[in-house]
This record gives C-alpha cells, structure tokens and sequence, in this order.
C-alpha cells in the first residue's frame, strides 16, 4: 500500500505529530511505501521512506502553495492520504484528496481554533463551551470553517479519545459513522547509556506553555509542597507564550530555586527527566488524551493529572494515577505529597499504568486498527 502521510511538524521539532508520524513510518517501511509531507525548518532522514519538505521559513502563502505542490506530486498513485491536522496539512489534504480521488483519513487530535483563541487570552471557555458560542473574531470563525470543511470531507476522522470524538460530532455535523475512535500509542521505550534514578522529591511536568496546561497551578503546588518538603523541586520542560508569565509567580511566590524552567527539551530529555524524577504532573483543563501520560507510563513514574475527559481515559484514579479536581492547588500538592510519602503506593501505580499501556495503548493495537480504516476507505466510494 502507498501511504501519504502529511504533518504539520515533523522530527526534529518535538510534539505529539511529529513524535507519532516518525515513529509510524518506522513501522510501517519496508512493508508499505511511505512517503511524508511536512512542513519543517530542518528535517531528519528516515531511512526507507520519501520526504518532501516545505520550509517553514517561506512566507505563509508561499508555503502553503509549496505544501499543496508537494503533496499532489507525492500522492500520484497513492492508496490513501493520512493526515495528521485539520488546519495548514489538512486543508492541502483536502483539496488534493477531492482532486485525485485518493482516500483521506484525517487524524484530529485538538481544535486548533480554540487553541489559537486560549492562547492569544481571546477566550476562557473551555473547548465543549467554545464550540458552542466561539470566540475570538473572525480569525476563529475562519479556522473553525476550515477545520469544518476539513473534517466533512475526509472519509474517517479518528480521534484518540471518546470524549473528542463526540465533541467534534457535535459541533462541526460529522456524520457519526465516519468519526471512530483510536487511542494513541506510546513512545517506544528510550534507553540511556547511563545510570538513572528518582531523585527525591523531584517533580517533572513536560508541556507546551500555554494557559491549560495548569502550570501555574503546579507553581502554587509547590508553594504548599515546599512547607514539608523543604527539598521539593519542580522541572517545567517546554516553551510557549506563557513563559514570562509563570517564571512571574515563581517570584511572586518567592520560590525560584524550587522551580527549574530547561526550555524546550529533545525526546531524550524528555524521558531523562522523567527517569531522574519522583513524580510526573498533568494539571490540564483540556486533553484529547495526553500522550504525555502514556510516555509517563512508559518511563514508569507514577502520575498525578487532573480529572477530565480525555486524561481519565488513561489515568484511572487509584489504578494508574491520580485525579484531582480542575483548578484545585490545595488537591494537587496533597496528591504528590501521597505519592511522595507512599513507596507502595508509586509502585502499584506504575504497575497498574503499565498493564493499561499494553492493553490499551499498544502500538499494535493502534496500527491494526488504522488499517482497517485504510482498508474501509479504499473498498467504499467516496461520499
């Protein structure tokens, strides 16, 4: 089969698409021919795959027109268009996808017009009441009808969790049959040439800074923390509008030396961090689903994360984690201060998280279940 995979990021940039879409053509070369359409600034070579690239340095509209060219030259002959956006991969999907009849099965793991609005501080809705009465002017309308147009068209959208998938039913009229769930697979297992153990007390939260994340809740965590544990110790990896905002109330609250901000981390890192850390935090109002956590449960650090849709589809409290309610410091630093005081208590969280990795979020699971998709849409005539 020739498979198309185009991305909006791609390695060595970090996040959850560019993670997923070279851990994917690893897999799946050899067996199919893969060929990747990216955007990227730098790229890496992923030996028995095709690449195209259109740089991120070009102007936006020179780059968007670069992409489409790209992927219509690289989906001559193709079997199926597997994109991983709705917005700057998924519109030249789209419109290839209608002009050469070629399958397309969209992976949607966020609603970019929403993020775009919490980031830009345009709206403190949540996503479900967003979708309802959208706000932030005529930048969100116009997205929001991109990622509709998007969205109807392609023959399957996939979603990692049941909490998104009825969303985006709802709001952007996807007719149910075409909208299916498929949960994210972890990381493969990293290892280091070199010794690592959970420093004492050490907390690592790994995100892109942006409003829901919670990271601030996580800064007045550790305010509280740092009460009973004089040696407490907060790593925040990434980088994102926020970060002015929550070194601020790490001065604020007179505990910059409690709190490490690295910037952006590699892959490596990421789960160095985590190794060398006691316990892993999720302090989200919004998720899909984290693949964060499953990388967490990967690495084996027990995990605090808060209660919503989406997270508590992996995290189950008392099984592989810890829930807290949204938006309650007092409840996050008690959580930790458990899994920091209770030995037995980590370790049966981490054995449970682990058993839910391999039945639930295994990357054969994943890709068995992406094929029948592929195999669905190349069987059926387009709607």
């Amino acid at each position: 089969m020739k498979i198309i995979v185009a991305t909006p990021v791609y390695p060595p940039e970090i996040g959850g698409p560019a993670t997923y879409t070279k851990e994917l053509a690893q897999r799946l070369r050899g067996e199919h021919e893969i060929v990747i359409v990216a955007y990227a600034s730098t790229s890496e070579i992923i030996e028995g795959t095709t690449l195209f690239i259109a740089s991120k340095r070009r102007p936006l509209p020179l780059r968007l027109f670069k992409y489409f060219i790209d992927l219509f030259r690289a989906s001559r002959g193709a079997d199926v268009i597997y994109v991983q956006n709705a917005m700057a991969a998924g519109l030249p999907a789209a419109i290839v996808s209608m002009i050469r009849g070629i399958p397309l099965v969209l992976k949607f793991v966020g609603d970019e017009a929403w993020e775009r609005a919490s980031q830009k501080r345009k709206t403190t809705l949540n996503l479900n009441k967003f979708l309802v009465t959208p706000e932030g002017g005529l930048q969100t309308r116009v997205r929001m009808l991109i990622q509709g147009f998007v969205l109807r068209h392609a023959d399957i959208v996939t979603t990692p969790s049941v909490y998104l998938r009825d969303a985006i039913v709802q709001a952007y009229r996807i007719k149910k049959d075409r909208a299916v769930v498929n949960y994210n697979a972890a990381d493969k297992t990293t290892t280091a040439n070199f010794h690592t153990a959970p420093v004492s007390h050490q907390i690592i939260a790994t995100a892109r800074l942006v409003r829901w994340k919670g990271l601030d809740g996580l800064i007045r965590a550790v305010a509280l923390l740092k009460k009973r544990f004089p040696d407490v110790h907060a790593i925040i990896a990434g980088d994102g509008p926020e970060e002015e905002h929550l070194k601020s109330i790490a001065q604020e609250l007179d505990i910059t030396d409690y709190i490490s901000f690295p910037g952006r981390v590699s892959r490596a890192e990421t789960w160095h961090l985590r190794k060398n850390s006691e316990v892993y935090v999720l302090n989200s109002t919004y998720e899909g689903l984290p693949h964060t956590v499953l990388t967490s449960f990967a690495a084996q650090i027990p995990t605090v994360a808060t209660n919503i849709p989406g997270t508590n589809e992996a995290v189950y409290d008392g099984e592989s984690g810890l829930l807290v309610p949204v938006g309650d410091d007092q409840a996050l630093a008690d959580a930790i201060a458990r899994l920091f005081d209770d030995s037995a208590l980590r370790s049966k969280l981490v054995n449970g998280a682990s058993r839910i990795l391999r039945e639930k979020f295994s990357w054969e699971a994943h890709i068995a279940k992406l094929f029948t998709f592929f195999e669905s849409v190349r069987t059926k005539p387009r709607h």
